[in-house]
């Protein structure tokens, strides 16, 4: 088996997943913009790593071009989020708006939970952090989930959820793979 992980990142939770997927694989982590279809035929396995931004895969639109030339591929899809990978509804919405649905079957969707920084965030990212705080403030308290709570409770502030173990069923999958 011959694997490469490509991603790609604003504030650095995705290049840390897709280095661990890489030193766990022992192969190469390649930024998107460094990577063509050319360099993609060799690989067996391709994991794609890429944050979420306004409902897309930053990146993923290069990867996703080529699916056609791709589909003999085994294909990872590793989503990278504020939202807890639990939720996996709102991951799946967003797989279905990247993903063509003919290449749906082909590309495995993984959510990786994402650390949130605020000291490194654009403004434009700031102001669209405003949505889903509002949207946890018109919860009921009582009905708050502890992500819900944990978000208003320290909303401006870094918290930091990227973590090596989030890959554990990455790694498991690519293993069962039969190549």
């Amino acid at each position: 088996m011959k694997p490469i992980i490509i991603y790609k990142t604003k504030y650095g939770s995705s290049e840390q997943y897709a280095s661990w997927i890489a030193d766990a694989l022992q192969c190469k982590a390649v930024k998107v913009e460094d990577v063509n279809l050319n360099d993609l035929l060799t690989y067996d396995v391709i994991v794609y790593v890429g944050g979420l931004y306004a409902g897309s895969v930053i990146g993923f639109k290069q990867i996703g071009k080529h699916l056609d030339v791709l589909q003999n591929k085994k294909l990872l899809l590793c989503m990278v989020g504020s939202t807890n990978p639990a939720e996996q509804e709102k991951y799946q919405h967003i797989f279905i708006n990247n993903v063509p649905e003919q290449y749906r079957d082909i590309v495995k969707p993984f959510a990786l939970r994402g650390n949130q920084l605020f000291s490194k965030m654009n403004i434009i990212h700031r102001l669209m952090m405003n949505v889903p705080k509002a949207m946890a403030e018109k919860i009921p308290v009582e009905q708050r989930t502890k992500d819900d709570k944990h978000f208003l409770e320290h909303y401006g502030e870094d918290i930091y959820f990227a973590n090596r173990e989030n890959i554990h069923e990455i790694m498991e999958y690519i293993k069962g793979l039969a190549i």
